[in-house]
């Protein structure tokens, strides 16, 4: 008898197992019938599709699969793309129900924890913006007023009065929010909600550490202690978090908007940041938040908004991916791997701060010259087809510019090189736009390996070199090289 209790115990508790190991989400949206209705997904900044359905006459379907998707934060968009969102986490059996005259509005839950607690927050945050919003217009009111010179100083006076009092009403909506989300928190301490909850929390950073005087002796103290602490509630070991676009703003925001835009400045903390996932994520190289967290990264300063943070793409190609400390599935993707290497390679070599590559190419005056034997205080190198629309406009620009301001005559030499083969071509674009007072070469045999050399993938490109034939700027428009060249030449004076 023991035994067959026994074993009718373990069949119970497989077919549980079984149940709640498999996605079953019941759709009714009432306005919409004999329709389909997609559930997306976020990853990171991206929407993308995980499943579709068609909808019955009632409006009814069902989002179902044998197997529990990803927990994140998911989308169900109707036909004309207005959406609601949900919570899949552990629990993917329940049921929705919401009409479309306000799918938010009237969207109600049945059989899920956490989606009535997020649907609860929604509620709350949308009370406390309503709150919100008519005292952050009052205020930004007063902000463009308080110092008009038409007011009286006695309204000079009333308006900062208000300001105050209208900053402290923000601040009491403020901490009624986050009074809250604590108890979110504290009640749900392991739901994906308190996970984003905690992701987007906003740093508190202490006053400056000051002396008897009232003086501040530490200038940088709250600029070193967001760098240290800015991470410190993200749950970086929780990958649901990829399901939700609140991890890479943070990541974003971080990197583009709290450091300093140059590759010592941000290199360190590159390296933190990877370090602190492989703490908290405890997998190794085969996290998911690793890979993610690192190819963003690897994306990200590939084709950087500022020049010379292609420096961070190199190092990180240089510590992380030619040392291998990827997962196992993406160094067996031997394609990809070459693929990504031969973009090192690329661009490697034309780093600000590096010797330009030398070069020897054959001139409009049928010589052969290297790059290495000009003699200038700087070099403005132009790469450029006689064919390019672009190059037609930019580099007559760049010319005009180089005459106006005398370069000539301040050190400066012009190298335009032809990455076509047209001889006649060329000298006719030379003669054209009259370009003798630049050094003008090509490579008539295509053998210099120019292209990888310098990273040309399109024209036109520009490289700007100092006395030494270090790079010290690539890839700008004739305008900012100006600028650059008269605080070099400032500089000299």
């Amino acid at each position: 008898m023991k035994r067959i209790l026994v074993f009718l115990a373990v069949v119970v508790f497989s077919i549980s197992a079984i149940a709640q190991n498999k996605m079953h989400v019941e759709v009714q949206v009432k306005g919409l019938h004999d329709t389909t209705l997609i559930l997306g997904y976020h990853y990171g900044s991206k929407k993308l599709v995980s499943d579709t359905i068609r909808l019955d006459s009632k409006g009814k379907g069902v989002f179902k699969r044998d197997t529990l998707l990803d927990g994140g934060l998911y989308l169900v968009l109707t036909p004309n793309m207005r959406y609601f969102e949900i919570i899949l986490d552990k629990d993917q059996e329940f049921k929705v129900v919401t009409d479309t005259a306000d799918l938010f509005t009237n969207l109600k839950i049945e059989g899920s924890v956490d989606n009535q607690v997020f649907l609860d927050y929604q509620n709350k945050s949308s009370e406390l913006y309503k709150l919100r919003k008519p005292i952050y217009d009052k205020l930004k009111y007063y902000y463009e007023i308080k110092d008009t010179t038409s007011l009286s100083q006695k309204q000079r006076d009333v308006n900062r009065d208000s300001i105050k009092i209208l900053q402290k009403d923000l601040e009491a909506v403020r901490k009624q929010m986050v009074a809250y989300e604590d108890q979110i928190i504290q009640a749900h301490p392991a739901s994906l909600l308190t996970s984003i909850l905690l992701c987007t929390r906003e740093l508190d950073i202490p006053d400056y550490p000051r002396n008897e005087k009232g003086e501040i002796t530490d200038s940088l103290f709250k600029y070193t202690y967001l760098k240290n602490h800015y991470f410190d509630k993200v749950q970086l070991g929780d990958s649901r978090l990829l399901r939700t676009p609140v991890y890479e703003m943070k990541v974003e925001q971080y990197f583009d908007r709290e450091l300093i835009q140059i590759p010592d400045s941000i290199i360190p903390e590159v390296d933190k940041l990877m370090g602190k996932v492989l703490e908290q994520e405890k997998q190794g190289y085969e996290g998911k938040m690793y890979y993610y967290t690192l190819h963003h990264m690897f994306m990200k300063y590939q084709n950087p908004k500022y020049m010379g943070l292609d420096n961070i793409f190199v190092y990180i190609m240089e510590q992380y991916y030619l040392k291998k400390k990827l997962p196992a599935r993406v160094l067996a993707d031997t394609a990809y791997m070459a693929k990504i290497e031969k973009r090192y390679n690329e661009m490697s070599r034309n780093r600000i701060g590096i010797k330009a590559p030398n070069l020897l190419l054959y001139s409009n005056k049928d010589e052969w010259v290297q790059l290495n034997s000009i003699q200038a205080d700087y070099i403005v190198l132009y790469f450029f087809d006689t064919d390019c629309g672009h190059c037609k406009k930019t580099i007559p620009e760049w010319h005009d510019a180089y005459v106006a301001n005398n370069y000539a005559q301040k050190g400066v030499k012009t190298v335009l090189v032809l990455t076509q083969t047209n001889m006649e071509e060329w000298k006719e674009f030379i003669a054209e736009k009259k370009l003798d007072d630049c050094i003008n070469l090509f490579d008539p045999y295509q053998n210099t390996n120019f292209r990888q050399l310098y990273d040309i993938y399109s024209t036109p490109v520009s490289y700007v070199l100092d006395k030494n034939k270090k790079i010290i700027a690539k890839r700008i428009p004739p305008e900012t090289i100006v600028d650059l060249l008269n605080h070099e030449l400032s500089r000299k004076k």
